[in-house]
């Protein structure tokens, strides 16, 4: 515990050398190129890293057995076998299918409610203890909880996907709404404005760009949840795939699985964004 802590008032040390040793300026903007490279370079390093504890024919060679920590390369070849022999593309469709669906409805109820909640006292007095779910309830207790209500089938697991993505958005849509400046709402009533029409036509459009911001966020963690939504009495999934390697000790496999994870989550995030570009222009002049 102490070399944790260690290594880690190290890193923060020296990033705040590099920092002043570079005379960075806050908030800085920087060229596109500049960015990539930088991005570029903490890829490189990292995989450099990777490859430096890594390598080696056998274990005594390596700094890191690979029980722990699998060669790139190992992780490389395991995509084939992971491809023809476990069905990896049908398995990464089978989690694209849960994460969406979970979040689907997650979305479908957590953005009205979350704008009533903000908009309307009494909605929030009632439903209050809801926004108070995913501060200080740990999402992990309910997955004995759906496996007690559902059993093991498909539906527990987009159940369990749900509430982990409705705990998640239901405070970002209050907060959202709620920041929004009465000024708005005083004009509108100088207007005419019904009360519903200060939700539908002043509150609601309003946020909806930072919204869309929030569903992808959460998007996000829809998929970072999938491992454990799959890895318990799955037959199928992301997950299971995991489960199956973790079992197997194939410590390649699991790296090539979460790689793909990743991967998929990254593709899915650049969706999100350029279709807010497309929806909200004005944000990006």
């Amino acid at each position: 515990m102490l070399n944790f802590l260690i290594g880690i008032l190290v890193v923060v040390g020296l990033l705040t050398l590099i920092i002043r040793l570079t005379q960075s300026r806050v908030r800085q903007p920087l060229p596109r190129s500049t960015e990539l490279s930088l991005t570029a370079g903490f890829i490189v390093i990292v995989l450099a890293g990777w490859w430096f504890l890594t390598h080696g024919d056998t274990i005594e060679e390596r700094i890191v057995s690979p029980l722990i920590l699998a060669n790139p390369m190992e992780v490389l070849r395991a995509f084939p076998r992971l491809h023809f022999e476990q069905g990896l593309v049908r398995n990464a469709g089978v989690s694209f299918v849960r994460v969406t669906t979970g979040f689907f409805f997650a979305a479908l109820l957590a953005i009205p409610l979350g704008v009533y909640m903000a908009s309307f006292p009494r909605m929030a007095a009632f439903f209050r203890p809801l926004s108070l779910v995913g501060a200080y309830v740990p999402i992990v207790v309910f997955i004995p909880l759906t496996l007690a209500w559902f059993g093991m089938i498909e539906l527990q697991k987009i159940v369990f996907l749900f509430i982990g993505c409705f705990v998640v958005l239901l405070p970002l849509v209050i907060k959202t709404i709620s920041g929004i400046p009465d000024a708005y709402l005083d004009v509108a009533k100088t207007k005419g404005a019904t009360q519903w029409q200060l939700v539908t036509r002043v509150l609601f459009p309003i946020a909806r760009a930072d919204l869309w911001d929030h569903l992808r966020g959460v998007y996000g963690v829809g998929w970072g949840w999938i491992i454990l939504a799959e890895v318990v009495n799955a037959e199928n999934g992301l997950g299971y795939l995991i489960s199956i390697s973790e079992r197997r000790g194939h410590t390649a496999s699991m790296f090539a699985i979460i790689a793909v994870i990743i991967v998929i989550a990254v593709i899915c995030d650049q969706v999100w964004k350029y279709v807010g570009i497309l929806l909200f222009p004005y944000r990006n002049r």
